[in-house]
Parts: structure tokens; sequence; C-alpha cells
């Protein structure tokens, strides 16, 4: 039944639906990464010393993680 009503709504075996929040947040996280992996390159290429590489280390973990940890679930129905 549940293939039959996926079908009737366009939805593809292989399509799942999850919660717009969740890909906004994730897209959020993702943006981060994206955003501090710039930022290392930029500051690397000015200057690397240990004390640099420590720093951006740091900085790409505490925006990795994050990500790193995050989980998108498919989206289930209310059973009735």
């Amino acid at each position: 039944m549940a293939r039959k009503l996926a079908k009737s709504h366009g939805l593809d075996d292989d399509d799942v639906i999850v919660d717009r929040s969740a890909i906004e947040e994730l897209q959020g996280l993702l943006y981060c990464l994206q955003a501090a992996v710039e930022d290392v390159q930029r500051d690397l290429a000015a200057s690397s010393t240990a004390q640099d590489l420590s720093e951006a280390l740091t900085w790409l973990m505490e925006n990795a993680v994050p990500l790193a940890a995050a989980r998108l679930e498919p989206r289930m129905a209310a059973i009735v």
C-alpha cells in the first residue's frame, strides 16, 4: 500500500521524504565547514607557523564535528 501511495504522488523507490528543517540544518552545517576551509586556506597562505597550524586545525574541527555528527533520517508517516 505504501508503494502505491508513493507512486500516486510521483515518488520513485529511491526517493525519500525528509523534513525541510533537517535539510536546512544540514545545509547550514555544510556552509559553516566550507567557510572554515576558505578561512584556513587564506590564513595559512599568509602564514603557517606551528601556532597557525594548530589554530587552523582547531577551527576546522569546530566546524567539522557538528557536520560529522549530523544525521538525516527519512520522515516517517504517522500510523493511523
